[in-house]
């Protein structure tokens, strides 16, 4: 049992941070009425939650190398032990951003890249590839059971619950820590890159942030001026989003010609951009963004419609993603049995297929009186991201030499939560602009409103429109005084293009899926698993 401490304390680190970014997907409705928000600063902050992590991942992996990863890792886990503390106890939308998204999206950043490198020096031969193998089981695990433990504690105790039982692990951790052997750190300790690390935050952070202000401000032309200490801002007219996206894209042009620079000259870094020269590397980067962004985004449309279409309940929704969640566990470790028989590139490829099939399938098969049970194709898509996860994460490892393997974990990270993030920002955004449209274009049409009614209607849209259920919105025209046929008229437009937005966010989803695929064609053709006796334990990584 003592040689096995160690492998136990990281399961239980990597399930925290697997379960923590899928157990509140279910929780949205309730989120939002407890904390009297909007399903908008939800998707805010589950993307945000991301891209604090994707802009801290390099620096997590850096810093273990200067001060030694143990260390990094316990402060990790410190700081994300008062991020849930936090969160758990918010009553507000901007104290769940600061615990949640900023302070949990940091420890879960300082923590992950290091529970590879604690497991590299605590094991190794055939003991480091079960520990390998037992941590990616535990992480598929944690990313399958994460909507139903959230869905119970939700209905029957509180979504806060679990975000204390995360602080019960934390605890447990902390207490066992001292199993971990000691760093031993080298006389000459790399310099930290603090510019590489100040140009990563801003810029992943500016293009994300512009994505998620495109609904409010205008992807182009501004809806309203950007104020800035109470100084409006809209250039020529033009909304806030393209200069933020653009200066983003130009602030990360700029990080990798500084860390091509410090590469040239020998000097520390975050990382070096040679590494991307290694065989079928990029597109196993791109092809891992997109994997990591559509499930994402899926996981967040997905509880959405079942809780405005359906008012489901967290629990019931935790349970309708079942054949989802159990489908990405089966055929993870289906793929990872098959690994011997094709190549990692042939089964990703058949992985991106079913997926698309199963997106194609849900887009089409979602009218609005569709019942949940009409959704079972997300088993579908499920197996096809599952057959995906058990190959890519093992294919990117692999890629370059075992003292790479550091370097290239901790870019791959990076490229995985920056797609958590602008998933969700992206079809959050494609599902309220689809819904704005629609709306504006049925009410002009609309027999049952008046011209004066059309107005103001129309203008309340245009404002902010946000996405509700039917018994949320049948209160809110109540409350406005309404009266019932117009209340009639405009619940039964709101339905249709509610229905529409949705079909709208997967179509969105089918169309990234098929970009995935073209990417794939980038891909090394070998296979993952060779003979016994010469198979990596360095390779020995099941992603999900």
């Amino acid at each position: 049992m003592k040689k096995w401490g160690v492998l136990i304390l990281m399961s239980l680190s990597m399930f925290i941070i697997v379960i923590d970014t899928t157990i509140m997907n279910v929780s949205i409705s309730a989120l939002v009425a407890d904390l009297n928000t909007t399903i908008s600063g939800i998707q805010s902050a589950i993307a945000l939650y991301a891209l604090v992590m994707a802009s801290f991942m390099l620096i997590g992996g850096k810093l273990a190398d200067i001060v030694g990863k143990k260390r990094i890792f316990v402060v990790g886990l410190v700081i994300f032990g008062i991020g849930t503390t936090t969160a758990s106890l918010s009553h507000s939308l901007t104290v769940l951003l600061i615990g949640w998204s900023v302070l949990e999206g940091i420890g879960s950043a300082l923590m992950m890249p290091n529970i590879q490198t604690i497991l590299r020096s605590e094991y190794a031969g055939p003991a480091r590839a079960t520990a390998y193998g037992v941590v990616s089981a535990v992480a598929a695990a944690g990313a399958a059971i994460g909507p139903i433990v959230g869905g119970f504690l939700t209905t029957y105790a509180s979504w806060r619950w679990a975000f204390r039982l995360e602080v019960l692990i934390v605890i447990v951790v902390l207490l066992l820590s001292g199993r971990i052997t000691q760093d031993i750190l080298p006389e000459n300790r790399p310099k930290f890159d603090f510019l590489g690390a100040v140009l990563s935050i801003i810029g992943w952070a500016s293009i994300v942030l512009g994505i998620l202000l495109g609904q409010e401000y205008g992807f182009w032309l501004a809806k309203k001026p950007f104020m800035l200490g109470g100084v409006p801002i809209a250039p020529f007219g033009l909304s806030i989003v393209p200069f933020l996206i653009g200066w983003g894209a130009l602030v990360i042009l700029l990080l990798f010609r500084w860390e091509a620079r410090q590469e040239a000259k020998r000097a520390d870094g975050l990382f070096r951009p040679s590494l991307l020269g290694l065989e079928g590397l990029t597109a196993g980067f791109a092809v891992r963004f997109v994997h990591m962004a559509i499930m994402a985004a899926f996981l967040f449309l997905l509880p959405l419609l079942l809780q405005l279409t359906f008012e489901y309940t967290a629990m019931q929704t935790g349970l309708a993603l079942i054949p989802y969640s159990l489908s990405v566990l089966i055929f993870a470790l289906l793929g990872a049995r098959l690994s011997a028989r094709l190549p990692a590139k042939r089964l990703i490829q058949i992985g991106f297929g079913l997926g698309i099939a199963g997106l194609f399938i849900m887009t089409t098969t979602i009218p609005t009186a569709a019942k949940a049970t009409d959704l079972a194709s997300g088993a579908l898509f499920g197996a096809g991201m599952g057959l995906v996860a058990s190959q890519i994460l093992n294919l990117i490892l692999s890629s370059g030499s075992a003292e790479e393997t550091a370097e290239i974990a901790g870019l791959n990270g990076t490229f995985e939560q920056l797609g958590n993030s602008i998933g969700v920002a992206l079809v959050g955004t494609i599902m309220l602009m689809t819904l704005s449209a629609g709306m504006q274009q049925a009410i002009d049409a609309s027999s049952a409103l008046g011209p004066e009614e059309k107005t103001a209607v129309n203008a309340a849209v245009e404002e902010s429109i946000e996405l509700v259920s039917d018994s949320q919105l049948e209160s809110a025209l109540t409350a406005a005084g309404v009266d019932p046929a117009a209340q009639q008229a405009l619940g039964e437009t709101y339905a249709r293009e509610r229905t529409q937005a949705f079909q709208a966010g997967m179509m969105f989803l089918v169309f990234v899926a098929l970009g995935g695929f073209i990417m794939t064609t980038g891909l090394s053709s070998r296979k993952l698993v060779e003979a016994p006796q010469e198979k990596s334990a360095d390779a020995e990584v099941v992603g999900v």
